[in-house]
């Protein structure tokens, strides 16, 4: 669970560090470089998340989604 909590903050950060970068109004500013590492780091992030979440934790969130739409 620990590596979840991590994960999900980490990937938080990376949104964040993405949202700074692209909040430029110079693109000769960006670095792709460095807004491809952060996305990378990101799919990381979830790929974690993904992995620790085990299948009845992935029902239970698809119950708990269909009942919010109801």
């Amino acid at each position: 669970m620990n590596k979840l909590i991590k994960a999900v903050k980490e990937g938080s950060i990376s949104i964040a560090c993405l949202l700074d970068d692209v909040a430029v109004n110079n693109s000769e500013e960006l670095n792709l470089t460095e807004l491809q590492k952060d996305i990378e780091h990101l799919q990381d992030q979830i790929t974690i998340i993904e992995n620790e979440l085990d299948p009845f934790t992935v029902a239970e969130l698809e119950t708990i989604k269909n009942e919010e739409k109801a």
